[in-house]
């Protein structure tokens, strides 16, 4: 097989099973690290582009050039009609292979495309743009052991980057490696005091490896900066449950709720604060709307069949009994099929 006929099969199976979600989609690119080109810079490269493959139309790498700019300036659509274009002229496969999957990891990726994405990656082992896409794409998914390996092998490259480390930093703490979570977050706090969501990620980290006084510290300054915000208050109450203040906690906990009423984590404190004050009815009360929101949540429905079970509703304990057990062997098998991936 050709690289050219290759690349023209990669870019339809790209837009039937990949890009297709691409179109009418409203999302302007993230905030670009401090490195990436300016808006005026990509405007005056997108207009280069669109004047370079007006005078060559046949000209694949041109249609490729613009593809890449377009997707900067987030004009995802347009930039998949011209990465298709550039499949149907002819350019390098390994360079319409990886513009495939930076478009691809701009939006909702489905797992079909994932043998690209690995194929990319060993395939440009030092392309930063690349790395740092795919490993923000496995953390937007919540694949943070994956996320993890590719985002170390873009802090290898130069550890003093912080966006990398921000980056890794995350999906450490997501991953629930907390004490490398920790080291990556810190030195980015440090450097940029006004970074809200490093700081809340440092705080968050802090409280999962029990350093409780310098996690409160953190996310007293979030609180200060963002009073309406629910996750500082999350935190709070976190912090006064270790030191037994539970009225405080309540207190937190309850107003962070109120701030944000689907959020699954605060209603998930005010469960298990019900629980330690041995109020077995507001816990039911609070993990039946957990179950409501989260049907898959396997914590509250351990927890919701265990204060069924206190209060005597044997069945309905039975029920959540059996769809824990049942989540958790489907987490156990995920983490099985995902170490034989990762191989």
């Amino acid at each position: 097989m050709t690289p050219r006929v290759s690349l023209i099969l990669l870019a339809g199976v790209a837009a039937v099973v990949g890009l297709g979600f691409l179109i009418g989609r409203p999302a302007p690119p993230p905030a670009p690290p401090s490195s990436a080109p300016s808006a005026d810079d990509l405007s005056q490269a997108e207009a280069q582009a669109r004047e370079a493959f007006a005078r060559a139309p046949n000209d694949g790498p041109a249609a490729l050039r613009l593809a890449r700019i377009l997707r900067l300036r987030g004009n995802y659509p347009e930039a998949q009609l011209a990465l298709g274009q550039a499949g149907r002229l002819g350019v390098p496969e390994n360079d319409g292979r990886k513009e495939a999957v930076l478009l691809l990891t701009t939006g909702d990726w489905p797992p079909q495309v994932e043998g690209m994405f690995q194929r990319v990656v060993r395939d440009n082992p030092t392309d930063a743009e690349v790395l740092l896409a795919v490993g923000k794409a496995y953390a937007t998914k919540g694949r943070t052991v994956e996320a993890e390996k590719v985002l170390s092998q873009l802090v290898a490259l130069d550890p003093n980057r912080l966006e990398w480390r921000y980056a890794r930093g995350e999906a450490r703490m997501k991953a629930g490696d907390y004490e490398a979570a920790i080291q990556d977050l810190r030195p980015v706090v440090q450097a940029e005091p006004a970074n809200y969501s490093a700081r809340l990620f440092l705080a968050n980290s802090l409280l999962g490896d029990a350093q409780m006084a310098e996690a409160e510290t953190h996310l007293i300054v979030c609180r200060d900066v963002h009073p309406a915000a629910a996750d500082p208050l999350i935190g709070l109450g976190k912090c006064a449950i270790e030191k037994n203040d539970l009225d405080k906690a309540e207190n937190l906990l309850q107003r962070a709720s109120q701030l944000e009423p689907f959020s699954v984590f605060a209603l998930q404190e005010l469960a298990s604060l019900a629980l330690l004050r041995q109020r077995t009815a507001d816990a039911i009360a609070v993990l039946d709307r957990i179950v409501t929101l989260d049907p898959d949540n396997r914590t509250a429905h351990f927890q919701l069949a265990q204060s069924l079970l206190a209060v005597g509703r044997r069945d309905d304990s039975r029920k959540h009994e059996l769809r824990y057990q049942e989540l958790d062997r489907r987490e156990e098998e995920r983490l099985l099929i995902r170490r034989g991936g990762m191989r």
